[in-house]
């Protein structure tokens, strides 16, 4: 048995997630005792966070394979499980977890509206799609007005996507006073609620947004790549806790570590990798699905260790045309601190980062 303690699933505070983000900001902002020793946590667990999706398959498949409690050792790992990334953000801001698999947005948000977290490391590239419900003849973003649109949090890397693809042709949610409504569904309910016909589209992670489209209840509208020079964009980064790092930097570099040779594992040995990940989405709360939908769904992510720096300023960039972000004039920098992971690149032997792909690191 591996050394870790599982917690299924956290459920934030009960409140609001704009309202759990603005508390856990004005915690932050009082600059209270207990705030910053929740913030420096303990070298003797981690406590990580991370979610049933795909993109999450080098924590998924790394704890489940025992890549995290080896590496991490004598760290003891604790992982929660979340629904979104804007509830793992509200509980690192809140010192309840020391680190989290979070997707661009809420790790810029976090960031930009705190400073007290780190991209130590990327996880994944791809995996989101627009789907749609089929039969509703949805063709263009114009045939969204008047729809149902679901997205996995308000707030979140999907929720940002959707709009700024909304306004991109003019059309806006109906809480920005446009006319497609926008509403927060937990993935593994899509496949119920599509065939009830109470959603009409999507902007869904993988695996799900293939199981949708292979059960035959949804057609792909946008495949969020085709959004992104080159077809890549980050969907997972490894995101830390800045007090957490400057008190156990020797910590957070064992966790770069292990998030490096499992994305080598997933890499090197695809198939087993799936197994572990198909196991470990039913365990984590997902529902289980068949083979082919993870193997279709698995060739549309691209695990890397690479945060992709650009595609960070170019979110936050997308953040600020929404009216959702003031950047501050030092921008990002500060938001990637990744002298760990170059070390460990540098251990093992890999290939560095490409010069002038990283900033603010220090």
């Amino acid at each position: 048995m591996h050394d870790e303690r599982v917690i299924r699933r956290r459920h934030g505070s009960g409140l609001p997630r704009a309202v759990a983000l603005a508390v856990a900001l004005a915690v932050l902002g009082a600059g209270c005792a207990s705030s910053a020793a929740r913030a420096r946590g303990s070298a003797e667990v981690l406590r990580l966070g991370v979610f049933a999706t795909l993109s999450h398959a080098p924590a998924i498949v790394g704890i489940a394979s025992g890549i995290f409690a080896r590496e991490l050792a004598p760290t003891r790992v604790e992982v929660h499980v979340f629904g979104s990334g804007v509830d793992a953000g509200v509980a690192l801001l809140a010192g309840s977890i020391d680190a989290a698999y979070l997707g661009p947005w809420p790790a810029v948000s976090l960031f930009v509206r705190s400073g007290k977290v780190a991209v130590v490391s990327g996880a994944a590239l791809g995996g989101a799609s627009l789907i749609v419900r089929r039969g509703l003849g949805i063709a263009s973003r114009e045939d969204l007005r008047g729809r149902k649109v679901a997205v996995p949090a308000i707030g979140n890397s999907q929720d940002l996507a959707l709009r700024t693809w909304l306004h991109g042709g003019g059309l806006r949610a109906t809480d920005e006073g446009g006319d497609v409504s926008i509403t927060e569904v937990e993935s593994p309910r899509l496949l119920q609620l599509f065939r009830a016909g109470r959603l009409d589209g999507a902007w869904a992670p993988e695996p799900y947004a293939t199981w949708l489209v292979r059960a035959g209840v949804a057609d792909e509208l946008v495949n969020e790549s085709s959004l992104w020079p080159g077809g890549r964009f980050p969907s997972a980064v490894l995101v830390v806790s800045a007090g957490y790092l400057d008190a156990h930097p020797g910590v957070v570099e064992r966790l770069v570590r292990a998030n490096v040779d499992s994305i080598r594992f997933l890499r090197e040995f695809p198939e087993i990798a799936k197994s572990e990940l198909e196991r470990a989405l039913v365990r984590d709360g997902a529902p289980a699905l068949p083979a082919r939908v993870i193997a279709a769904a698995w060739r549309r992510v691209t695990f890397t260790w690479d945060p992709l720096p650009s595609a960070l300023e170019s979110v936050a960039r997308d953040a600020a045309a929404l009216g959702i972000l003031s950047l501050p004039p030092r921008g990002l920098a500060g938001l990637e601190r990744l002298d760990a992971l170059e070390s460990v690149l540098d251990d093992e032997g890999l290939p560095p980062l490409e010069i002038g792909t990283t900033m603010g690191s220090t």
